[in-house]
């Protein structure tokens, strides 16, 4: 049996996807170090076996390095460079054990101060890992000038629970096709909800369509003041089907998105996708007048011409949109990501 041991930020179900599917392929013990405190979004960890969950906040570097030799794992896979113990434990590890050390990152190439951590990746990133795994081929521009060779970059992450989602059934849409435009996500600013209210307020005609946005943030008292909008709470996965099905079309207008899981899984469950074209997934999940639309982030006018177009779209075009959504959606899924992981065993 091989232990895998997994140094991550805040969990999210898109990573208890890849857990579940490493279980799957091979005979494997995973012990999840994780953020604790201070979660932005209320998810509870699921109960799996051979899954050991362990709380961030009960180690210090010292400790945590530890408790990883005690474990001996064949793998290290951390979610990027953002904790400081995380980078300590894995530069002292990579210095002592001969085992892959794994970087995830799902940070776009921007430039700016982004050139810091490129002088500084000899003596810091190429330091702490052996390998660096990316969402995209946005993230793999990011890799490549932190200086990790071709062979040292995985690509794709990050996947939705593609299983699940397809329990959405498109062809139960066809004689009567659902009216509501749907977001889920986090009500923050960076997700540019406001510019999504100011579209949706300016549309004259709505042609019987709804908004309704699930989430929890600190946007949320703004929301449910708006007459014109249904908000709903945090759901889990099995929950968000049910949204998915009564779903026409899917929205994200953020304004910043380095990756965004949740368009992956709006193709998976068949749904149109309007997007703002900077989110990461979007090169991978949504493509103009096949699945979907995208816009530049912040832009009023254009959320509203992209929405009209979906609301004044006839029924059979929305499906074919389903259709292509779908058909996207297995370009990445939980078994690629776990298998590309275990690829450097």
């Amino acid at each position: 049996m091989h232990n895998i041991v997994y140094l991550y930020a805040e969990l999210q179900p898109s990573t208890i996807n890849v857990i579940r599917e490493l279980l799957k392929i091979k005979d494997v013990k995973i012990f999840v170090v994780h953020w604790d405190n201070n979660k932005l979004a209320p998810y509870m960890t699921p109960a799996i076996k051979n899954v050991v969950y362990i709380n961030r906040s009960e180690f210090c570097a010292g400790t945590l390095y530890r408790k990883i030799i005690e474990i001996n794992p064949s793998i290290i896979y951390t979610s990027g460079w953002m904790d400081g113990a995380y980078l300590s434990v894995c530069k002292k590890i990579k210095g002592n054990l001969d085992i892959p050390i794994i970087a995830g990152s799902d940070t776009k190439w921007k430039g700016g101060k982004q050139w810091i951590n490129v002088i500084a990746s000899p003596i810091k990133h190429r330091r702490c890992f052996t390998h660096i795994h990316v969402a995209g081929i946005w993230q793999y521009e990011y890799a490549r000038r932190l200086g990790f060779s071709e062979s040292k970059i995985l690509m794709h992450n990050l996947s939705a629970d593609v299983s699940i989602l397809e329990r959405v059934k498109i062809e139960h849409k066809m004689n009567n096709y659902p009216r509501k435009l749907l977001f889920i996500g986090r009500f923050y600013p960076v997700k540019g909800l406001k510019f999504l209210v100011d579209a949706w307020d300016k549309i004259e005609n709505k042609n019987e369509w709804v908004l309704t946005l699930v989430g929890s943030g600190p946007e949320k008292e703004m929301l449910l003041k708006h007459s014109a909008i249904e908000v709903k709470n945090f759901m889990s996965q099995e929950q968000l089907v049910f949204e998915f099905q009564d779903a026409g079309c899917f929205i994200l207008p953020s304004i910043e998105e380095p990756w965004g899981v949740v368009l992956h899984e709006a193709a998976a469950a068949g749904l149109p996708i309007l997007s703002s074209n900077i989110c990461g997934a979007v090169p991978y999940f949504v493509m103009n007048n096949y699945n979907g639309i995208t816009f530049p982030p912040g832009n009023v006018e254009q959320i509203k011409i992209a929405l009209e177009k979906i609301i004044n779209s006839e029924d059979v075009d929305l499906l074919e949109m389903s259709h292509n959504s779908r058909k996207l959606s297995q370009r990445i899924t939980p078994e690629i990501v776990a298998r590309t992981l275990l690829s450097v065993l």
